[in-house]
């Protein structure tokens, strides 16, 4: 079979890698198209995926001729590939010229406030996959499965935690400390959103540093005051780094969401995250991890966690109770696959 996977974002990347593996070792045939984000290419290289770059991430008004760029490029591939599948994660740059074209696409989302990109690009999709928890509806083409988007690469299949990585780093996963992660706050459903002021930030590092090790990572810049505590992991390392971790603190869903997975306790500051269902489930359900609205709020909660942990064993128990009743993502979409291009060779 021939395959078609764009990658957007870093993340995307963790998420298809098992899959890319695993369809290149069944002898299929893939091409990636990637737009150029943050570090994705430099994750791309790291693992030896080679891909087509489609276009270099714009901001504002450049975003509309960026993605009219993309579907240009994008559409001049499909018909040249012709692919038997395509994949991507949102859908934006595959789903409308896939359909115009004929060719079965499958756009998965775990973000319901990326509601403009979810608007442009599902009625166009083949099928939307989503978490089962996942608190929107799109209708006859959307299907639901009880798994996370980081299940895929945290998977025991894919990822054993090594101590030996964190120590490379500079790091003792004997030592308490914590993960902290600032984000960059550009992406386009972070607009008017926010997480930690300034204010909060350096009044978290500088109590948290005063509990155990701090282990600064950000998208951007921090003040000054927090330099000295910024590290620069590796990036193919950083999930070995936060498995061996007391405690994650941050405003990244993502990394706090992937923290919960490898039982790791986790706080986040996020004025939109608390509406998608994958946290709320983290959260509510299974106390994986605070979710909080104010930066101020989620500081406090951070430094009571520091003061007061929840045990190793507690966590591993929350962890389990949940991942025990996942769906192994993999099979999951291959079984769509199955059913959309009528073949059984995947």
């Amino acid at each position: 079979m021939k395959f078609l996977i764009d990658i957007l974002h870093p993340k995307h990347v963790h998420f298809f890698r098992p899959l890319i593996k695993r369809w290149q070792e069944h002898g299929h045939e893939l091409k990636i198209v990637t737009r150029d984000k943050d570090i994705t290419h430099e994750l791309l290289d790291l693992f030896s995926i080679p891909y087509v770059c489609l276009s270099k991430q714009k901001t504002g008004l450049g975003l509309a001729h960026e993605l009219l760029r993309r579907w240009f490029k994008f559409t001049i591939i499909l018909r040249d590939y012709r692919p038997d599948i395509v994949l991507s994660i949102g859908g934006i740059t595959t789903s409308l010229p896939s359909r115009v074209l004929g060719i079965p696409n499958i756009a998965l989302t775990d973000t319901e406030t990326a509601e403009l990109s979810n608007r442009i690009a599902f009625p166009f999709a083949d099928r939307v996959l989503t978490p089962e928890w996942f608190a929107r509806d799109f209708g006859r083409r959307h299907y639901r499965y009880r798994s996370f988007h980081e299940w895929s690469y945290l998977h025991p299949h894919e990822f054993t935690p090594d101590p030996e990585l964190v120590k490379s780093e500079g790091i003792d996963p004997q030592e308490p400390y914590a993960v902290v992660r600032f984000v960059r706050w550009d992406a386009v459903h972070d607009q008017g959103e926010k997480g930690f002021s300034a204010e909060d930030a350096t009044r978290l590092i500088e109590q948290l540093s005063s509990r155990m090790k701090v282990v600064l990572t950000s998208e951007t810049p921090p003040p000054e005051a927090l330099r000295k505590f910024a590290m620069a992991i590796r990036i193919d390392r950083m999930h070995h780094v936060m498995a061996f971790a007391r405690l994650v603190v941050g405003e990244s869903p993502s990394m706090c969401a992937e923290a919960a997975l490898m039982g790791v306790p986790s706080v986040l500051a996020s004025t939109w995250a608390g509406e998608c269902g994958n946290m709320k489930v983290l959260s509510d359900e299974f106390r994986l991890m605070q979710v909080y609205d104010y930066g101020s709020d989620a500081v406090a909660a951070a430094l009571a966690m520091a003061d007061t942990p929840p045990s190793r064993e507690h966590m591993r128990g929350q962890k389990d109770r949940l991942v025990e009743s996942l769906s192994y993502i993999p099979e999951m979409i291959e079984g769509h696959i199955r059913e959309l291009v009528g073949r059984k060779d995947v």
